[in-house]
């Protein structure tokens, strides 16, 4: 198949479109010092606090293991904290900081212009969310 024609594939596209939003975001939240994974915790746990592990995994869509990784440096930024389950010790549940969720909102906030850029050059992007996510 053609480059040309391959271009031309939804899946491409898409996976294109994904690309180039992911590093453009990157390099936006580079100066508040949080990755985008970092900013997708947050998000979540903003949402529904004192999560386990697992559950954020598949929340975030992400294997354990990464998520483990990227916990220890969040709670070495101060980003998040672990606190052991009340009634189950072994369990290990993980809360955002206030300063986690200070950076939250800062990224938040990159995120929703690097959107209304987008949005402005395409056009409302209300339909195009819907139905990314039922996908």
């Amino acid at each position: 198949m053609t480059k040309a024609k391959n271009q031309k594939h939804i899946a491409n596209l898409l996976a294109t479109a994904h690309r180039r939003m992911v590093a453009q975001l990157s390099v936006e939240l580079k100066p508040v010092g949080i990755s985008i994974d970092m900013w997708s915790v947050l998000g979540t746990l903003k949402d529904k606090p004192g999560q386990s592990m697992t559950s954020l995994a598949d929340s975030l869509s992400l294997n354990l293991p990464t998520v483990t990784k990227l916990m220890d440096r969040m709670v070495s930024d101060n980003l998040t904290y672990r606190k052991s389950h009340h009634s189950d010790r072994r369990r290990v549940l993980i809360f955002p900081t206030e300063h986690g969720l200070n950076l939250f909102h800062e990224a938040d906030n990159i995120a929703n212009n690097l959107e209304q850029k987008l949005e402005n050059s395409l056009g409302k992007l209300d339909q195009l969310k819907k139905k990314l996510s039922e996908l």
